[in-house]
């Protein structure tokens, strides 16, 4: 079975597609459909995160108790306010999805 990486880097501009990668891992962990799945946040859909409450109630209430990476760079370097993603681990994942990857976990960016 398969480890899965999603990416969700899309942001306003394409924020069907960011909702798409959320619910396709969602689902992938609802159906056992891998082995583990991890979900990160960057660029473009942090601000999608921080600024569109619809969105962000729509990862939360899909991921569970799952709580995603968020990073961390990004989110000081515009302010991110921590309250909008506390559901989230805020972490450096730069270095964490070159070692997710090295894992054996496939990268799915949307």
């Amino acid at each position: 079975m398969s480890k899965l990486l999603v990416i969700i880097s899309s942001g306003k501009e394409a924020k069907e597609k960011a909702l798409t990668g959320v619910m396709f891992a969602a689902n992938s962990m609802k159906f056992k459909w891998a082995e583990s799945v991890e979900i990160v946040f960057i660029g473009p859909s942090q601000d999608l995160l921080v600024e569109d409450k619809h969105f962000r109630e729509a990862v939360t209430s899909s991921i569970g108790e799952y709580k995603p990476l968020v990073c961390k760079f990004i989110a000081d370097s515009k302010n991110h306010p921590r309250e909008k993603l506390d559901f989230a681990r805020v972490e450096y994942v730069g270095s964490m999805i070159n070692e997710l990857i090295s894992e054996g976990y496939i990268p799915l960016v949307f």
